[in-house]
């Protein structure tokens, strides 16, 4: 591809991502699905990778999307709250393997460990703690500065309000909908003859910016914590797994999900696993993130402007399920094309049933 062809390419694809990701981030109702999504943005990074002339800070390959909602108060984010590397094959893990040995090596650490997690389908949230108590929380928003959701936050039942510790602490989670809850949610919906919603992902998101925290609380919102963003100096931790264990005793609901790796191999083989117990979840993933697991060469790693250097999420490809057709009935002339919920349509004679 010429450069010029090149140049072309990316501005529509920067172009149509802006318009994909303010949709599905700001508006939480999501046009095309987060494999279409995940294909176009592979293919930007690619192009850009080639062609480095052409890459500008405004691209989304360089920042992370969203916005902060009109009604709710800024909140900047004491530590960034950044988004991950994505990646689709196990060949392009090796390579992000050997980034991490090279600078171990550097720093003389031996045999660097990895902690294998469940990437899970929500929002990400940071929540701020002083002396124990639940003082603020806010959304990502564009990674720098997010909407303060703190009494949004308050309804889940999930988030300690007082810590067993009285220690000052701020920690990275994800609120989101379970599978079963987020079906009942939308059985209700189609009983009121309400529009359903796309998927649990937006309907956590849609939920929990809601300028009306009533209507937040009556939503079956949960939250799985995964990162420790800042914590006092008295505390001092070694490893990532050792925070999260800590965590846990301090409270708070972890990621259940978490996998201890000697190696690439090992983590290979723990991103295997959960990709076959994927539909056995009670949660919805989109994916398994894989992290350095000593702080130390973390800090040494560092980060760009978007992403951390020390993990990578490894993208699973959509789900495929199987499903009957039980009726079809089609029709001469212009007619609506429903579903038994009403809501497919199309502008030719065809109509569906009972799918």
């Amino acid at each position: 591809m010429t450069i010029k062809k090149a140049e072309k390419r990316i501005k529509e694809l920067r172009k149509q991502l802006e318009y994909y990701a303010k949709l599905y981030y700001d508006d939480d109702n999501p046009e095309i699905s987060d494999f279409e999504y995940d294909m176009m943005m592979n293919e930007l990074k690619n192009l850009e990778k080639q062609f480095p002339e052409l890459i500008s800070s405004d691209s989304l390959t360089q920042k992370v999307g969203g916005t902060v909602k009109e009604g709710f108060e800024k909140v900047e984010h004491e530590v960034p709250l950044q988004s991950l590397q994505d990646i689709f094959s196990f060949e392009e893990l090796e390579e992000f393997k050997t980034r991490v040995e090279k600078t171990a090596k550097e720093y003389e650490i031996k045999n660097p460990t990895f902690v294998v997690e469940t990437k899970i389908d929500g929002l990400s949230v940071a929540l701020q703690y002083k002396k124990g108590k639940f003082i603020k929380g806010a959304t990502r928003g564009n990674g720098l500065v997010g909407e303060d959701i703190t009494q949004n936050l308050k309804t889940i039942k999930k988030i300690p309000m007082e810590l067993k510790e009285k220690i000052d602490i701020t920690v990275r989670g994800e609120v989101f909908i379970g599978k079963k809850e987020f079906e009942k949610m939308n059985e209700e919906k189609e009983v009121l003859g309400e529009q359903l919603f796309a998927n649990a992902r937006n309907a956590a998101a849609g939920s929990l910016r809601q300028l009306d925290s009533k209507i937040t609380a009556s939503r079956p919102l949960d939250i799985y914590i995964f990162n420790v963003q800042k914590i006092e100096e008295s505390k001092n931790f070694n490893s990532h797994y050792e925070e999260l264990l800590y965590l846990e005793k301090l409270g708070f609901n972890v990621n259940p999900v978490k996998i201890p790796c000697k190696t690439i191999g090992e983590s290979i083989e723990a991103i295997k696993k959960i990709g076959e117990d994927r539909e056995s979840l009670t949660f919805g993933i989109d994916g398994a993130v894989i992290k350095v697991d000593n702080l130390y060469l973390r800090e040494k790693m560092g980060t760009t402007s978007k992403t951390p250097r020390w993990a990578i999420a490894y993208k699973y490809p959509p789900e495929q399920k199987e499903t009957v057709l039980k009726d079809i009935i089609c029709q001469v002339g212009r007619t609506r094309c429903n579903n038994a919920n009403g809501n497919i349509r199309a502008s030719k004679g065809c109509r569906f049933y009972n799918i």
